[in-house]
């Protein structure tokens, strides 16, 4: 990771959009060239994020997830800001509009063969190792040449070997639990996912 200097980023940050900020300061930045950064701060002196970064592991998780061939934002670089700390990634981010985003729009959507095709799509991450813990619809995009991608990717694991029963499940429990998307999805979408019907 490179050092961030407080004047370049000040220069990126003069002509940026605030995508996502908190009490503790901005967490993501749209750049005048339409990259972005996002923005890590370290919870503790304690934490093992001292010496494993967020922001390197968005890097090496989307050099993995490019590998398996599974759409992903584009790193440039990551860096290090030293006051305040932050660990840095740069990225290309991935074209297209999230899950999220598509329910929440006011327009027509075919949703049974998009949640088909999320229901493949999860499947394939799965049989590739790829053991996502914030996965919601929120960090799935639809892409414009209508591929299914990840984003916001730091809190991800590539094993390298298909999930145990076990580990697709508590996936699965994760995604559905954001019962807000979820009351937007018609129920024949709904139905292609069987853990619905365990949990009532």
């Amino acid at each position: 990771m490179q050092r961030l200097s407080d004047t370049q980023f000040q220069q990126w940050r003069a002509d940026a959009n605030v995508l996502e900020q908190d009490h503790h300061g901005e967490k993501v930045l749209l750049l005048a060239d339409g990259t972005m950064l996002k923005l890590f701060r370290r919870k503790s002196w304690f934490s093992k994020t001292v010496f494993f970064p967020p922001a390197q592991r968005f890097a090496d998780n989307a050099l993995a997830l490019s590998k398996l061939g599974i759409p992903c934002p584009q790193v440039i670089a990551t860096y290090k800001l030293l006051n305040p700390y932050r660990s840095v990634v740069h990225y290309h981010p991935l074209a297209g509009e999230t899950l999220r985003g598509l329910l929440n729009a006011e327009q027509s959507l075919e949703q049974l063969e998009l949640f088909a095709q999320l229901a493949e799509f999860i499947t394939s991450l799965h049989d590739k190792g790829v053991y996502f813990r914030s996965l919601h619809l929120g960090n799935i995009v639809l892409t414009p040449d209508s591929q299914l991608g990840l984003i916001d990717i730091s809190d991800l694991r590539c094993l390298g070997r298909p999930l145990s029963r076990s580990m697709r499940n508590r996936n699965y429990r994760h995604l559905l639990r954001y019962e807000q998307d979820w009351a937007l999805v018609d129920k024949s979408a709904r139905a292609l996912f069987p853990l619905f019907s365990s949990r009532s």
